[in-house]
């Protein structure tokens, strides 16, 4: 069970509706990512712990110890094809960019890295393939 599923169970009355389409599609990325792609190097893909709802203890913590707003959810560390990394943003249909990402964007692009916003499981891995291919 997700931290948001375990929260709203914990305090039904909560306004907030729990939607994680989002993590669930880069869930999904990461069941199937080495198993089409076995030779990724498994410590050099990763996802960022940047989103998700923190009591404001924890995100002080997190905050103190590095964690910056506007990360993308996934990093390839392979310098590929002449870019540095791979990075991956998860996005649903309708989700937009938030303005901490597209800074984050500018700031990975400038610096010499792929950025890609995916849309589905299936745009993430073929975004991995055609960066690794």
């Amino acid at each position: 069970m997700c931290y948001n599923c375990y929260a709203e169970m914990r305090n039904p009355s909560r306004k907030k509706v729990v939607k994680h389409e989002e993590s669930d599609m880069q869930s999904e990325f990461f069941n199937k990512v080495f198993t089409i792609f076995p030779k990724l190097p498994r410590k050099l893909l990763f996802a960022v712990p940047n989103g998700g709802s923190r009591n404001k203890i924890e995100a002080a913590n997190m905050k103190r110890q590095g964690v910056t707003a506007g990360v993308a959810d996934v990093i390839l560390l392979v310098p590929k094809k002449g870019f540095a990394c791979l990075c991956i943003e998860f996005k649903t249909k309708t989700g937009r960019q938030s303005d901490e990402q597209k800074e984050f964007q500018f700031q990975a692009e400038k610096c010499g890295s792929k950025y890609v916003v995916v849309r589905s499981v299936e745009q993430g891995l073929k975004e991995v393939k055609e960066y690794i291919e």
